[in-house]
């Protein structure tokens, strides 16, 4: 009977040691056939492209370094091109609100001499470099600021020309007249007469280079703002509209001391 049980113990150890032997090798360090190459690059290439996919669609710009966008600010002048485009630019509104402003300026001035508002908004937009209206003119333009400024030099010297003609031109000689603002000042009629020709002569060459140089100096400024911001680089993104034209509101989480209604 022991010796039996000792025959029939070693013959289920044998069937057992026979199950594991049939068994395929479960351990993935022991096999090193060429199969597992091709899957091995496939792991690999999708490890690589996952970061390519996670990474944002537009980078992030980086703000310039401000000698760069200074340097980079400046333009050569295209007299050429420029002269072509000048029908173009007297019909922009950079040009023709300039003029408007020098034109109410000059007759702001001429009915109201007294007033300190309407002198000094004749100080910026007219006389002989009309430093408000180019600055404004340059600022704005879409190209040749140099020439818009100069142009509206001009304009606003012809204007300042005609309000001189009217206003001491019909005068009576050797006579005096009131010319301060805050305070008296009195100028013979003479004198005022014989200065309004060299008055607008200056006006009209000097005016126009002040006003020509003043215009680029605006339009550089206005490159150089847009050179050193990097908001101002980055490409709008398109707001989704509903179909009844309103914006939809942004997602915002919920205050956490808020009441539920």
């Amino acid at each position: 009977m022991a010796r039996a049980k000792r025959t029939d113990r070693a013959e289920a150890r044998r069937r057992h040691r026979a199950t594991f032997a049939d068994q395929p090798d479960l351990d993935p360090a022991a096999n090193d056939g060429v199969p597992d190459a091709p899957i091995a690059a496939s792991a690999r290439a999708v490890a690589n492209a996952a970061p390519a996919r996670s990474g944002p669609a537009n980078p992030p710009l980086t703000r310039p370094s401000l000698s760069g966008a200074f340097r980079s600010s400046f333009r050569p002048i295209d007299i050429r091109g420029d002269l072509r485009a000048l029908p173009r630019l007297v019909t922009h509104w950079s040009f023709f609100v300039p003029v408007v402003l020098t034109g109410l300026a000059v007759v702001l001035f001429q009915y109201f001499p007294k007033d300190g508002l309407a002198a000094a908004f004749f100080g910026y937009f007219s006389g002989v470099t009309p430093f408000g209206a180019v600055l404004f003119a340059g600022f704005f333009a879409p190209r040749a600021s140099w020439l818009v400024g100069a142009l509206v030099s001009i304009v606003a010297a012809l204007f300042l020309a005609a309000s001189l003609t009217v206003q001491y031109g019909s005068l009576p000689d050797d006579q005096f007249i009131d010319t301060g603002v805050n305070q008296v000042s009195l100028v013979s009629t003479n004198v005022a007469k014989a200065e309004i020709p060299q008055f607008v002569t200056q006006a009209l060459t000097v005016g126009a280079i002040y006003g020509a140089f003043f215009a680029a100096a605006a339009a550089w400024y206005r490159r150089f703002l847009n050179r050193a911001s990097p908001n101002r680089q980055r490409p709008s993104t398109p707001t989704s509209r509903r179909p009844d034209g309103k914006v939809p509101k942004k997602n915002q989480q919920r205050p956490i001391l808020a009441r539920r209604r």
